[in-house]
């Protein structure tokens, strides 16, 4: 095999592990977030209002900030890897 094909084949490999990992960090982002929204529900519909009320804008920053960073891993790394380009 010559050099180019190689690296074509670790560039593809790569990619392949990255998307896994990028799969799982979102995986985990939207699961957590669900598990706590499922706890604030509970609170809400116990009458502790106040600090669901609390608890709910701190999910909905904390995802907000998390899926952010989310998006410019992705883009950071769409760009370092070539993006589509030749």
């Amino acid at each position: 095999m010559s050099h180019p094909v190689l690296a074509r084949a670790a560039q593809f490999q790569a990619a392949f592990y990255y998307s896994l990992l990028l799969f799982a960090i979102l995986l985990l982002i939207v699961l957590a977030t669900g598990y706590a929204l499922a706890g604030i529900r509970a609170m809400w519909r116990s009458g502790e209002r106040g600090p669901a009320a609390v608890l709910l804008g701190a999910v909905t920053v904390s995802f907000l900030a998390l899926a952010g960073m989310y998006a410019t891993a992705i883009g950071g790394l769409i760009i370092t890897n070539g993006g589509g380009g030749s």
